[in-house]
């Protein structure tokens, strides 16, 4: 499995996970719900090879961002995984 593919993978995990959680905020989204959809929309973009959204999902999985803002520490370990790969895949693309 590719660091990618691993990434998706997680990527999955996590969409599922914010997905039972509502309302919320952070600053660049108005609820978990709000959220749940961009990032469903960002992680079918990935799949179909646009690595354009590296740096928007880069962003939104950073310590203190919108995932730590609607999952807390519920998701701290998937999200600073999440974070890791992102960060890889950021050097490895620039």
């Amino acid at each position: 499995m590719s660091s990618l593919e691993k990434l998706i993978h997680e990527l999955g995990l996590a969409e599922k996970l914010v997905a039972e959680f509502s309302g919320g905020y952070s600053d660049d989204f108005m609820s978990a719900e709000e959220f749940h959809k961009a990032l469903k929309t960002t992680i079918e973009k990935l799949e179909g090879g646009d690595l354009s959204v590296i740096d928007e999902l880069w962003f939104w999985f950073a310590p203190t961002c919108s995932w730590d803002d609607f999952v807390g520490m519920e998701g701290l370990d998937l999200g600073n995984s999440i974070h890791e790969k992102l960060t890889r895949l950021k050097k490895t693309n620039i």
